[in-house]
């Protein structure tokens, strides 16, 4: 990437850096040929394929002590990545390109910030705005300088100022060259005291006003609990009052209902033995009429058994006549007629004999 991609808005830089990023050198006899390494790249044996990979530097700086009173110390780091650019200017150190960014830059960056540290010597004003102007100021310039030179970067730069203790302010020499912000320190110190005092004071004031309303808010309540309370003895004096006269309405009324209880109870018992005898004479007549009717039925029973052994007898007589009757005719026939002679005449009054017993 031969352009480098920032903003002129001193709040928003774009570093553009780019993930696996890589070079390829083309050496073909005397010539060399530099090219960003392309999507589909088949490496030949006159390419050499270096990385340009994404960087973290930390560039310590001295720290700016401002007699015994102050020291500032700065913290800067710094992520880069070179360009192809840069690259092709610098085909010697492509290995290590990090370490040669390093090396040729470093002695720069590091005068940059130190400087931008010395103006906080004559310019105390840092001291109540803060540093934040000088760290936006230190990372635009680092940014500025890489950029210009096609190294693609974003610099993060941290000032804190360390302050010594009251004692140690007042015991700086008053003629010493850092006068200037020793008057300051001391100018805002006493600013703080007097603030504090004021503070102080005034919530000091705070407080016994919160006090004096606090002890007035106690006393209205205990006035405000103590008509309650006298509102609550009223109220339970009257309570008890109505109480009794409710428990003595009450007993009334339930000796009332007492004595209504015992009556229904004894009618209700009285009643209940009137239904117990209704039943028991009920029962005892149902259990007499049951018994008239087995009586009743065990006669028809009887009555019946006997005419059914009256049939049976006359229908075992009966045919005890037939089976006479039969013999009879048989015995007749054989003295009438002799042996073989007359046959189909006696087989006709056998049959006219057997049809006759049958029919009878």
């Amino acid at each position: 990437m031969d352009e480098l991609l920032f903003e002129a808005n001193d709040h928003i830089w774009e570093a553009g850096f780019e993930g696996g990023r890589s070079v390829v050198v083309t050496r073909l006899g005397p010539v060399v040929r530099v090219a960003p390494r392309p999507a589909r790249f088949i490496k030949r044996f006159y390419h050499e394929v270096f990385e340009l990979p994404i960087e973290d530097w930390e560039i310590p700086v001295e720290p700016l002590v401002l007699g015994s009173f102050c020291t500032v110390s700065a913290s800067v780091s710094v992520r880069f990545q070179p360009t192809l650019r840069y690259a092709r200017d610098h085909l010697e150190a492509l290995p290590e390109l990090g370490r040669h960014i390093r090396q040729s830059h470093h002695a720069l960056l590091r005068d940059q910030v130190e400087e931008h540290l010395r103006r906080l010597e004559a310019d105390p004003a840092w001291l109540e705005q803060g540093c934040a102007t000088h760290e936006k100021a230190i990372e635009r310039e680092i940014n500025e300088q890489l950029a210009i030179r096609y190294i693609q970067c974003r610099t993060r730069c941290s000032i804190t100022p360390v302050f010594g203790s009251l004692e140690e302010i007042e015991a700086a020499a008053p003629w010493s060259r850092h006068r200037t912000l020793y008057l300051e320190i001391l100018r805002r110190q006493r600013v703080a005291e007097e603030q504090a005092q004021q503070e102080a004071h005034a919530q000091s004031l705070l407080e016994q006003q919160r006090r004096l309303e606090q002890e007035e808010q106690l006393l209205a309540v205990k006035q405000r609990e103590e008509t309650l309370r006298k509102v609550r003895l009223e109220q339970e004096l009257e309570s008890l009052r109505a109480e009794l006269r409710v428990e003595e309405a009450m007993q009334d009324e339930q000796r009332g209902s007492e004595a209504r209880q015992r009556q229904e109870q004894i009618r209700h018992t009285a009643h209940l033995r009137e239904l117990e005898l209704d039943a028991d004479i009920n029962e005892k007549t149902r259990r007499a009429q049951t018994m008239d009717d087995m009586e009743e039925h065990i006669k028809r029973e009887i009555e019946l058994l006997a005419m059914e052994r009256q049939r049976l007898l006359l229908e075992e007589e009966v045919r005890d006549v037939k089976v006479a009757k039969a013999k009879g005719w048989v015995i007749n026939a054989k003295k009438r007629f002799p042996l073989g002679e007359g046959r189909h005449v006696l087989q006709g009054r056998n049959k006219d004999a057997a049809e006759e017993g049958e029919s009878g």
